[in-house]
């Protein structure tokens, strides 16, 4: 009859095997201190209380799903568990418990189960007698069920009408109750066709009860007590056959402990065949670990060596070993004491070796994409941080200085601009070796990224001046190395570089400061002409304080309305007005007026030259619009300067017909004037830009003419109107032959090209009359007026219409 019950499904029931473990009450601060050595650092004993004896859970095998729970669960706290754990040691045989609630059910809502225990002893010792047995026991291995599965797995789906019930005990009772079908309960509808069964596994004992509702009689007539019969009889059997598994557990435990073992020997062999040679004794096998592993290696096994005698510590380490091959390869080797003397001193060890060299290599790599630049291979920023805090940590601790030098290259841009970005990843890699020789071995060389790296110099000396000496020779020792000529491929540079240095004192300034303090003063290099060393000034801190504190008060400026335009009177011949450039002014509500020299750089430098420069051609062309309904100033025209960010930007061209859309102005009235910066990068597209604006009728003129960078080449391509002489060469043409050649050669090439010209910073009537003997009758400047507010230009433009 069994043939028709699949019998595998009677061990998806199971659930997964666990082991407590036998701990007294004056064992148990040490069991637990052992746990969290292995790493179960918040292991603890639950419920907490003072008992007699203990039975922790400390392992769950497989350790997954509902069964990862934590471990320290007492058994021996519960009666029930009690009892069967109890009648397992003195029995020496498997036990099962009562009803049972299991500790892996955390729903409230579940259905009981029991657990099998299995008693577990020390090896080598007797336990014949109960006395031995409890002095000898180690622990248990044990299995917990639930009844529903179980059932499930044994019997399937029951036949409509039919209903049973298995009892916990010989006393049917809701207490006792383990498991009962949907139907009705079988003890308040007795029928004539009923069956009951008393089961014995493993020490316990189980009432089944069965009988038949009054549809299944109806149903199967006079086979219904038959089935009955076979119902009752094969359940019988099935949990016979499930108790026979339960109680033959040691046998099969002890048939997979030879396989186990027959494992290790092969496991062995390998392990010799790793190594290359026989290693039968620690002494054999410490020979053979890495030197600069060989302390905290034997630093485990001396803990594993100093454990209590039964105790389950095990030795964890991963080290280095040299194999046959001479070649160093990662193990990792698990081991515990199986065998001790009548000393309690270890005889034998036994555990595991596990190549994980492919894994080391592994964390190398990402160690290394995580705490190294690629290119140079330099530590990065990350790793730069938790350098530079040992070195403060070690200053604190010692009384010492350090030093924090930020390196800039100069010019760098320039080059990987020119000659490619290829030689400049080459002059970053020449630039990282020479670094690291002009530093000590314990000494720190980052790259944060571009042309940036920083040096951190730790433990000099303990008084800041002598500290301040060592960091500026070694500051000047890199500066004359890095400016050595660098071979690239086929070409030899030469670079220079700008260093900003800081000291600290243990942690008395934070990682950002510092950092921060050593890149301003880096910049403060760069400002004083580059290729030096500058030490950061306080001073330089309260400078960025005031320059944040500007920054935000400029973009409240541009949203509140602050911003003002004054006008300078652009004229011809004696004074006759044909236009006006607007300068921007910053009327602060606490400051004043606040000259453009001191926000425009900031503006730049903080892509608020954007907005702002949007609103300075927005006002403008607002004022042309006006201007244009008044006679007397209906032809005047209005110069803006456009600056590189605002050129480059891809809508520049859409913007600025949609504000003269806008506004209503005369784009003929329009001069957009650009600086010579302009023409470094992308000239083509600044060409095109400029011919869309022209074709719409806006006049262009090159402002600062003859102080930057200008291609004649590319002079002759731009839709200039008028070339700007800068007020550079103005201030001197009388008295400096060079500012005088200059300007002539400037209005000479500009009528050459058929533009205008007009010189700026006219301060005296002899600088007018020297440029208009030279060629140029338009002028700008103090000689004929200064910068405006509206109403006063307005009235100096139309007393200078009166007067000519």
């Amino acid at each position: 009859m069994l043939a028709r019950f699949n019998l595998m499904p009677i061990f998806q029931a199971f659930r997964p095997l666990a082991s407590p473990m036998h701990v007294t009450a004056g064992r148990k601060n040490a069991h637990v201190d052992a746990m969290r050595r292995l790493g179960f650092f918040d292991y603890a004993i639950t419920p907490d209380g003072l008992r007699e004896s203990y039975a922790p859970v400390i392992q769950r095998e497989p350790y997954v799903g509902p069964n990862q729970i934590g471990s320290g669960f007492d058994a021996w706290s519960d009666p029930v568990r009690r009892l069967a754990m109890a009648q397992a040691r003195d029995s020496g045989m498997a036990t099962i418990s009562g009803k049972v609630r299991l500790t892996v059910d955390a729903e409230a809502e579940v259905s009981p189960g029991f657990i099998m225990y299995l008693p577990i002893y020390a090896r080598g010792q007797p336990h014949d007698s109960v006395t031995q047995r409890r002095e000898h026991l180690v622990g248990w291995v044990f299995s917990s069920f639930r009844i529903k599965d179980l059932m499930a797995s044994l019997y399937g789906e029951q036949s409509p009408g039919l209903a049973f019930a298995i009892y916990d005990g010989v006393e049917p009772s809701d207490a006792a109750l383990l498991y009962r079908t949907a139907e009705t309960d079988p003890r308040h509808q007795q029928s004539a066709l009923a069956a009951n069964e008393y089961l014995v596994v493993a020490g316990h004992t189980w009432t089944l009860a069965m009988n038949a509702q009054d549809d299944f009689e109806a149903r199967f007539g006079r086979d219904a007590a038959t089935l009955i019969a076979v119902a009752g009889t094969g359940l019988s059997l099935l949990l016979a056959l499930l108790a026979w598994l339960l109680a033959t557990g040691r046998a099969r435990a002890l048939q997979l402990a030879a396989e186990m073992t027959l494992e290790l020997r092969e496991s062995e062999q390998r392990w010799k065949d790793i190594v290359g040679r026989d290693v039968n004794t620690i002494d054999d096998w410490e020979k053979l670990i890495h030197p600069n592993d060989q302390s905290q290696v034997m630093a485990a096994i001396q803990i594993c060596f100093a454990s209590r005698p039964g105790s389950s510590v095990t030795c964890i380490a991963e080290y280095r070993i040299r194999c046959g091959d001479d070649q160093w390869k990662w193990v990792l080797s698990r081991g515990m004491v199986v065998e001790r003397n009548a000393d309690d001193l270890p005889l034998r060890i036994i555990g595991t070796i596990t190549d994980i060299s492919d894994r080391k290599l592994a964390e190398e790599k990402i160690e290394e994409l995580a705490f190294f630049d690629s290119l140079p291979h330099l530590p990065n920023r990350t790793l730069l941080m938790d350098r530079l805090k040992q070195a403060m940590t070690v200053g604190n601790r010692t009384g010492t200085c350090g030093a924090v030098l930020f390196i800039d290259l100069d010019h760098f841009k320039t080059l990987n601009d020119t000659l490619g970005h290829d030689k400049g990843d080459l002059l970053l890699q020449q630039v990282a070796q020479r670094l690291a020789v002009c530093v000590r071995e314990g000494d720190t060389v980052a790259r944060l990224g571009g042309d940036e790296f920083v040096v951190v110099l730790g433990s000099l000396d303990e008084s800041a001046q002598e500290a301040a000496t060592q960091t500026e020779v070694v500051g000047e020792k890199t500066l004359t190395s890095l400016s050595q000529i660098y071979r690239l491929g086929d070409i030899d540079h030469r670079s220079t570089a700008s260093i900003g240095a800081t000291l600290f004192c243990g942690h008395q300034s934070s990682i950002d400061d510092l950092l921060k303090q050593a890149d301003l003063a880096m910049y403060k290099a760069k400002e004083t002409g580059r290729n030096a060393v500058r030490f950061f000034d306080p001073a330089m801190q309260t400078a960025v304080i005031e320059r944040s504190i500007l920054e935000s008060g400029l973009r409240r400026a541009i949203q509140e309305n602050q911003l003002v335009l004054h006008y300078q009177a652009q004229v011809v011949g004696e004074g006759r007005v044909t236009g006006a450039e607007v300068l921007v002014r910053w009327q602060h509500p606490e400051r004043g007026l606040v000259p453009p020299a001191e926000f425009i750089p900031l503006a730049e430098e903080t892509g608020l030259i954007l907005p702002l420069g949007h609103w300075v051609l927005e006002s403008a062309c607002s004022q042309l619009a006006l201007w244009a309904g008044q006679p007397d100033l209906a032809l005047l025209t209005v110069a803006v300067n456009v600056r590189v960010q605002q050129f480059r930007e891809s809508g520049f061209v859409a913007k600025v017909l949609a504000v003269l859309s806008q506004t209503g102005a005369n784009p003929n009235r329009l001069k957009l004037e650009l600086t010579e910066s302009l023409l470094v990068d992308n000239v083509e597209d600044i060409i095109e830009k400029m011919h869309l604006l022209k074709a719409r009728g806006v006049g262009f003129s090159l402002d600062d003419f003859g102080t930057g960078y200008s291609s004649l080449s590319y002079l002759k391509q731009l839709p200039l109107d008028q070339l700007k002489i800068d007020q550079t060469f103005v201030r001197d043409v009388l008295v400096d032959p060079n500012d005088a050649a200059i300007a002539k050669t400037i209005v000479a090439l500009a009528q050459s090209l058929g533009l205008g010209v007009i010189a700026e910073g006219v301060e005296t009537q002899a600088q007018r009359d020297f440029l208009a003997k030279a060629g140029c009758y338009a002028y700008q400047g103090y000689f004929f007026s200064r910068p405006l507010p509206l109403d006063g230009f307005e009235e100096f433009a139309r007393r200078a219409v009166a007067i000519n």
